[in-house]
Order: C-alpha cells, then sequence, then structure tokens
C-alpha cells in the first residue's frame, strides 16, 4: 500500500471518526399503548428497513427511554423498530437532513388480535395513521356493532363533532366542506345524505383531510383552508350493493309508525351512484332540509347572498331528544346522485332531490305583560299544519382542455313550496284561522376557467348568474283590521332577487412556499318587492286597500381583493385586504335613497405552529356591510294575527371590527384534545326596532340609528381519555357578554347587557365489557339587564347505556332528564327509549326493536322571564310508540 494510500485511509477514518463524535445523538421518548399506558418494550437500530444487522439496541422496561448512541448514522439514516410482546410492530425512520443533537419519539403500539382460521394468522391495523395532512380512521377499529350508518361511526371518532340538529359535522373544530366518496365530490354541501344513509358495513376507511383541494391544477398552489371527510369501501364493494329497511309498530294514538327506506350504492370505473329513498313518521328527518326547526345548513349559508329575504316567517320547534319527539312529520324523501366518467378529459355529475312532509304541531304561547302604563296577558293557542314539498336538480360538467386546463359548469334549480294553515285561539275577541302559501325559486348558473399556467401559478375566471323568486300570499280570517262579518286580510307579497359576478383571480406559490392571491372582478345584485294588503270577502272580492309597498334596491360593486401567506418556519403571517367601489340606489314610492362609498377592508392573522399537534392564531379585521333588503319596506305588513311590521329605510353602510384569539391542540396518539380561544366583534349603524305592544297587537317600527353594539364571546374543550379508567372526559364551555340597545313601548333608548353562558360534560367509558355507557349534562344561564333584570336558566342531562353481550346482540338504554326553568322547578322532564338489535352471523340481514317516549310525557312546557314579559310556551309531543325493524342488505 502506498503512502498515499494510507494517508487517504487515515484522512476517511478521522473524518468519519471526527463527524460521528461531533454529532452524537440522544434519542427520548415513550413506548405506550392506545390507551396511553406506558408498555415494556425494546428498541431495535438498524440502517435499514430490510437490513438483518442490529446496530444498537435500547431496552424500554417501564415504557420510556433515554439513550446515546455510540455510533454515527448520519450518511444512512436512523431506522427504528419497536417491538413488545403482544403488541404489532412499529417501524420509524429519520432522514440524515433530519437528525438532530437530541431527537424525540412517541410510540403508539396496537394490540395484537389474533384469529385462528385455518391456521391463517390475521393481525389487528392501527386504529389510525396520520399522512401529512391527512388522518386515516380504520373503521374495524372503532366499530363494535352498534353502528348501522356512516353517522353513527363518525360520533366515535376522535376529534369529530355532529350536530345532531342538523347533521353538520365540524373537525378539529372547523365546519367540514363535504363528504367525498372515494376521492368524488357526489354529494356537495348535502354530505347528510351520505352520512345518514350509506351503510358501514360498506366503508373500510375515513379519512380527515386538511388543505383540501378540489380543483387538482390549484394542489399545492392555492393556500386552502378547507377540511373533508372521503369514504374508502371495501375492496369487495362495487356494482350494486344497498340496503332495504322495513320499520312498522304501534303507538298509543293507535296510528301506525313506519320507518321504512332503500338506499342502493353503484360504484365502477365509469360510474359512481348513491340513491336513497325513505318514509318516515317518527320525526327522523334523512334529508339535508330542515322544515320543522329552520335552521340554517351549510350549503343555506353560502348561498343566502343569492335569495331574497322572507318576510313571514314559518313556525319552527327546537329539537327534543335524539328521537327529536316534538317533530310530528309525515316525510317522504327520494334523492339521487351519480357522477358518470364520460371520457378520459370528461366528468359529469348530476344531483336530484325530491321530499314531500307534512309537519303537525300545537303550540301554546302565553305572556304577562307588565309595562309601564299597564298589565295585561296575552295567549295564543295555534293548531298547525306545514306541507313543504320540493324539487330540485343539480347538473354539473368538468372538461379538461388539457393537462393544464380545466372548464367547469354547474347548474342547479331549487322549487320549493310550503303550505301552512293555523287555527288560532287566542285572548283577542276573534278565533282566526290563517293559511300562507309560500313558493321560492332559485336558478343558479356558474361557469368556471382554470389556468395551471406553472408549477407555482394558476388563472381562474369565474362567471356567475343567479335568479330567485319568491312569493308569499297569507290571508286570515276575520280581519285584524275590520270588525264587519265575512271580512278578511289577505297579504301578498312578491320579491326576486338577481346576481351575477365576473371576476378573475391568479393564485401562486413562491419558492419559500409562501401562497398569494390577487382577485378582481364586478358584481350586481338587483332586488324588486311588492306587497298588497287588503281586506276582502269571502267572495274574494277586494273591500279595503290598507297598504302596500313597491320598492327596487340595485347594488353594483367593483373590487379588489389581495391575500399573502408568509411563511416564516413555524410562523405564518396571513394579511388580506379588500378593496370596494359601491353604489345603492334604493327606489320606493315617491322616495330615492342613493350612496357611493370607496371602502377598504383590511385583515391581519397570525398562526404559530407550537408543535405537531398545537396551533396558536390570532387574527383581527375590519368591514363595511350593507343593510338587510327586509329593512327597506315602508308601509305596513301583516305578519300573523298579532304582529305587523314596518321600517324607515336606510342604506347607511355598517361598521364592524372583529378580534380573536384561539389555541388549538389535538394529539390523537394521546387523545387528547385542548382548544380555547376569545373574540372581540364591535358593530356601529344598526336598525332598531321599537315594540308597541298592546292585548290584541304588537306594532314593529324598525329605523337605523349610528350607535354601537358589543359581542365578547369565550370557549373552552377539553377532551382526554383517561386511560387507567377506560373513559373518555369531554368539557365545553361557552361564554359570551352582548352590549346593545333596544326600545319597547316608544320609551327611550336603554341600554342592555346580556350574559350567556352553557357548559356540558360528557363522560363516556370503552370498558372491555358487555356493558358501557356516556353521560352528557349540560347547563345554560342567561341573564339580562336592561329596563329590567332577569334570568332564565336550565338543566338537561343525557343517560346512554348500551349492551353488547355478544356480536350479533346488541342493545342500548336511552334516558334524557329535562329542567327547562331551574327557577320554576314545577315542570321537569323525563325521555326514555330503548333499542335492541339482533344480527346472525354471517347473515345479510338483521331485525330491531325499538321503543321511544317510554314514560310517555305528551308535552313540552318551558318558561322564560323577557324584557317586560313572562312567557310560557308548550307544544305537543309524539306519542309512546314501539317499532319492529328488518333490514336486508345485498
Amino acid at each position: 500500500m502506498t503512502k498515499k494510500s494510507i494517508k487517504k485511509i487515515n484522512l476517511y477514518i478521522f473524518l468519519f471518526v471526527g463527524f460521528g463524535i461531533g454529532h452524537a445523538q440522544l434519542l427520548k421518548g415513550t413506548v405506550l399503548d392506545t390507551l396511553g399506558d406506558p408498555i415494556p418494550s425494546k428498541i431495535l437500530i438498524k440502517t435499514s428497513k430490510d437490513s438483518k444487522v442490529i446496530r444498537e439496541f435500547i431496552l424500554s422496561p417501564k415504557g420510556k427511554f433515554s439513550y446515546t448512541l455510540k455510533k454515527s448514522y448520519d450518511l444512512k439514516g436512523l431506522f427504528l423498530e419497536v417491538v413488545a410482546t403482544g403488541y404489532t410492530s412499529y417501524e420509524a425512520y429519520t432522514k440524515p437532513t433530519d437528525l438532530k443533537d437530541e431527537l424525540q419519539f412517541n410510540f403508539t403500539l396496537i394490540k395484537e388480535k389474533i384469529h385462528q382460521l385455518n391456521e391463517v394468522i390475521v393481525e389487528s391495523k392501527k386504529p389510525f395513521t396520520i399522512k401529512k395532512d391527512t388522518v386515516v380512521y380504520n373503521v374495524d377499529s372503532y366499530a363494535d356493532g352498534t353502528e348501522k350508518k356512516v353517522e353513527d361511526l363518525l360520533k366515535k371518532l376522535p376529534g369529530i363533532e355532529i350536530n345532531d340538529a342538523n347533521g353538520v359535522i365540524k373537525y378539529r373544530g372547523k365546519s367540514i366542506e363535504t363528504v367525498t366518496l372515494e376521492g368524488d365530490n357526489l354529494f356537495d354541501y348535502n354530505y347528510s345524505i351520505g352520512t345518514k344513509n350509506i351503510n358501514i358495513d360498506l366503508v373500510k376507511e375515513i379519512e380527515a383531510i386538511e388543505n383540501y383541494s378540489e380543483n387538482k391544477l390549484l394542489k399545492g398552489i392555492e393556500s386552502s383552508d378547507k377540511v373533508i371527510l372521503n369514504l374508502k369501501l371495501k375492496d369487495n364493494k362495487s356494482d350494486i350493493s344497498g340496503t332495504a329497511n322495513l320499520g312498522l309498530g304501534y303507538a298509543d294514538d293507535d296510528t301506525v309508525p313506519v320507518d321504512s327506506s332503500l338506499d342502493i350504492l353503484g360504484i365502477n370505473k365509469k360510474y359512481k351512484s348513491f340513491a336513497v329513498a325513505a318514509f318516515n313518521t317518527i320525526g327522523e328527518n334523512v334529508s339535508p332540509f330542515d322544515y320543522y326547526s329552520n335552521s340554517i345548513t351549510i350549503e343555506g349559508i353560502k348561498d343566502r347572498d343569492y335569495y331574497t329575504e322572507v318576510i313571514i316567517p314559518e313556525f319552527a320547534v327546537s329539537q327534543l331528544t335524539n328521537n327529536n319527539l316534538s317533530n310530528i312529520n309525515n316525510q317522504f324523501f327520494g334523492n339521487l346522485n351519480t357522477i358518470f366518467q364520460l371520457s378520459k378529459k370528461m366528468k359529469a355529475k348530476v344531483n336530484f332531490y325530491y321530499l314531500d312532509d307534512d309537519l303537525n304541531s300545537n303550540q301554546f304561547l302565553e305572556s304577562r305583560i307588565n309595562t309601564l302604563e299597564n298589565q295585561f296577558t296575552t295567549f295564543d293557542n295555534n293548531f298547525i299544519t306545514k306541507k313543504p314539498t320540493q324539487y330540485r336538480g343539480d347538473a354539473e360538467l368538468k372538461y379538461n382542455l388539457s393537462k393544464s386546463s380545466l372548464l367547469e359548469y354547474d347548474i342547479s334549480y331549487r322549487d320549493e313550496t310550503i303550505n301552512t294553515s293555523r287555527i288560532i285561539l287566542s285572548n283577542q275577541e276573534n278565533d282566526f284561522k290563517s293559511n300562507l302559501s309560500s313558493r321560492n325559486q332559485l336558478l343558479k348558473q356558474n361557469l368556471q376557467y382554470t389556468k395551471k399556467v406553472s408549477s407555482t401559478k394558476a388563472v381562474q375566471v369565474n362567471i356567475l348568474n343567479t335568479v330567485n323568486n319568491l312569493n308569499q300570499d297569507f290571508d286570515i280570517d276575520p280581519s285584524v283590521f275590520n270588525d264587519a262579518d265575512n271580512v278578511l286580510d289577505e297579504q301578498n307579497i312578491t320579491s326576486n332577487k338577481y346576481n351575477s359576478n365576473l371576476n378573475a383571480i391568479l393564485l401562486g406559490k413562491r419558492p419559500s412556499n409562501d401562497n398569494y392571491s390577487v382577485l378582481f372582478g364586478v358584481n350586481r345584485t338587483k332586488d324588486g318587492f311588492n306587497s298588497f294588503l287588503s281586506n276582502q270577502n269571502n267572495a274574494q272580492e277586494l273591500i279595503a286597500a290598507i297598504s302596500n309597498n313597491n320598492f327596487e334596491f340595485i347594488k353594483n360593486e367593483i373590487y379588489n381583493q389581495g391575500t399573502y401567506n408568509w411563511r416564516l418556519g413555524k410562523l405564518v403571517i396571513a394579511p388580506k385586504y379588500s378593496l370596494t367601489y359601491l353604489s345603492q340606489d334604493l327606489e320606493q314610492n315617491t322616495t330615492n335613497l342613493t350612496s357611493k362609498n370607496l371602502i377598504f377592508e383590511p385583515s391581519l392573522s397570525l398562526s404559530y405552529k407550537v408543535d405537531k399537534t398545537s396551533l396558536l392564531t390570532v387574527y383581527g379585521g375590519f368591514n363595511r356591510n350593507t343593510q338587510a333588503t327586509n329593512r327597506f319596506f315602508s308601509n305596513q305588513i301583516l305578519i300573523n294575527n298579532r304582529i305587523v311590521t314596518n321600517n324607515t329605510p336606510d342604506i347607511t353602510l355598517q361598521r364592524s371590527q372583529n378580534y380573536g384569539l384561539s389555541f388549538s391542540k389535538n394529539d390523537l396518539y394521546n387523545q387528547f384534545e385542548l382548544s380555547f380561544g376569545g373574540q372581540y366583534l364591535a358593530q356601529k349603524g344598526n336598525f332598531f326596532t321599537n315594540a308597541v305592544i298592546t292585548e290584541n297587537t304588537t306594532r314593529l317600527t324598525s329605523f337605523f340609528l349610528p350607535e354601537r353594539t358589543e359581542n365578547i364571546d369565550f370557549y373552552l374543550v377539553l377532551s382526554k381519555l383517561v386511560p387507567f379508567i377506560k373513559t373518555n372526559v369531554k368539557v365545553t364551555s361557552n361564554y359570551g357578554i352582548f352590549n346593545f340597545k333596544n326600545i319597547i313601548n316608544n320609551s327611550s333608548l336603554v341600554d342592555n347587557k346580556s350574559t350567556f353562558m352553557s357548559n356540558s360534560l360528557l363522560v363516556k367509558t370503552a370498558f372491555n365489557s358487555m356493558f358501557n355507557f356516556n353521560n352528557t349534562t349540560k347547563l345554560v344561564i342567561q341573564k339580562n339587564k336592561g329596563q329590567s333584570v332577569f334570568s332564565n336558566n336550565l338543566l338537561q342531562n343525557k343517560f346512554e347505556l348500551t349492551i353488547t353481550p355478544s356480536k350479533q346482540l346488541s342493545g342500548a338504554v336511552t334516558y334524557d332528564y329535562f329542567i327547562p326553568s331551574i327557577e320554576d322547578n314545577t315542570n321537569n322532564y323525563s325521555f326514555l327509549s330503548t333499542k335492541l338489535v339482533f344480527k346472525p352471523k354471517n347473515k345479510n340481514w338483521e331485525v330491531g326493536f325499538s321503543g321511544v317516549n317510554l314514560l310517555n310525557e305528551n308535552f313540552f312546557f318551558e318558561r322564560n322571564i323577557g324584557e317586560i314579559s313572562a312567557n310560557t310556551f308548550q307544544v305537543n309531543l309524539l306519542d309512546r310508540y314501539y317499532l319492529f325493524n328488518f333490514s336486508f342488505t345485498f
């Protein structure tokens, strides 16, 4: 060997040894099971996954370890294999570029479940895995046999919450955009069709995907904060499959409760399709449309700018228990959702909806009024029948013009009719009969072109056009205004709204991973409104005209918006702005209001990623908002047998400022969730309503004042799995302060301060036994200080015991306890229901039995205190019923 070769070898040895000594790594961490308990284990250190040579190893007898590496792994990286008796081994790899002086590891091992089937060993899968922005939940790891539909399992997944009233799903506190099926957006915002109706037996995994971009050309370019869920089906579920369910029973009112449905899922290379047809009379709402409580859905929030304002409201009742006993219905719902792969470049989607319902409700309202002038009592006993019918069709076409360009067109037509009749027994001189007929039609079209200019830039052009027509015809007999015999009042309202929008946006991503967007657009909105209130005789002949309104409101906007997400390590600084030239023109009768404004709306958000599971966010912004069009009619409109309303029109812009702070931590491995924060909202310039109340009528007059209102809200969510008792505990708390002003019976403007507090405690067990339970206790406290001081407090507790003696047999008992008014503890309510399901082994059918409202509570009665009144509200409930179900899966 030459001297030159020896020198080279010595140099290599010196560099290798010196480099290794200078970068000795310390490994620290824990080894836990899925419940968070430490487990004895050993960590094997190798240079590759396939290597059979163990270079070093670490013993972790108590689930914790701290070890300084004796060798260097800077050239090939560090490969760890964690092994423990009775658990599935875990593998981890650290790249050479990610090696640091100190490395922290937190390993979670899954227990092995071994079943012997002809000497074949089947091992359990991890309950969830994390892949960048996606959490993949393994359905088999969370299912215990009591779940029937996707929604039943979603309620058990960590990090996911479902609103029982409207089916809205939140993931890590954020509302999801949609639920896709094998990556295809089959349901859009009406995703509850899928979660409420797709059989969970068809689903293998549920993916929670953050930073989602539906347009694949924008993936990696746009800064998206959207969250979706994706359903991945089992490998053998293709072609046609479905479930048929028939439920019949007996109710105490001698009716036959019915709950029947048929859902069909079809999948192959050319199409994906899901259809459902359902009929029930037990208060269930399998549709995404809500006609009993009138709550706003996610789609309703997205599309509300395209609808004209409803002047005469429909009746509503709040949900009582999961069985929704206040919803006395007769609902049929049909839906078809299909995606066709027409060619390699073209894809089409169609959605059809049909709903027909017959809702009945008996609502009694009594108010003891105490004003400065006098005291009196009013009451109305309403017997209501509400019949909504909705036809709807959506179509979407996507055409890839090239690998870098996409053309999309979608059209939606919605036709909704609601007929509501009432018989009203009141303290007024007469009893009344009223009818309200409403028809609401919307045509929405959208054309969008996307061009991916490069790997870091894209351009989108969007053209949107909507047309909405709303007609409301209301009549009440006898007349509220005329004491003559055989005279009734008729209120006719015709309104429409036209919206056209054109915009273009540039999206980009810089080498530093900063995202930005710049948008330019124009928007035109035109609202038309006509109303006519008159007296008529029984032959529908006009006797006298009482009031009419006729206005047209035109709003034109030229706007520019910009965003920039500046990434500085763990910190993201996101400034935004909107610059708008706004023109408003309100023409009503002989008056004309116009305004032109240049509006600048800045906002700033700072997000700091504390660690992989924690995020701290601070934000603030300023806004200028236009007024709602239901404040623009000046002459009176009749709402019901008591209420007449009108306004003093004003188009002055409302100013608002919004600040907030939030912190969230979601550690799925340790089953720990913590989020808290606060928000401050101040608005200047609001419409105030003066209510003049007498024994027979209430006159509401709204007018604009440049006064200030303030909202301060705080929230806390804490959830933790306590491993040693195998119980999950969740605390949810909200506290709000609302400072506002009001006027009653021509009083002066009075300052009010309202506080609201809601606290709930959930305890849910996961015992390895046939018995488990979950209990939720909720306390709501509301206080108000204004012309008077009053408070309303309620307490609710829900206890559910689940029993699973075998995989074939499962049952549940649910007990709900309500104290609607803690101050008046005379009316407390108990609701008891039970359910039993038997599914034979290796069979595709099951039978079930359920009993609802077993204590037979017929009415729900609550009291609350208002500014000048003590109110009593009562609503009738579904009678006790028993239901037998037979389900067949094919």
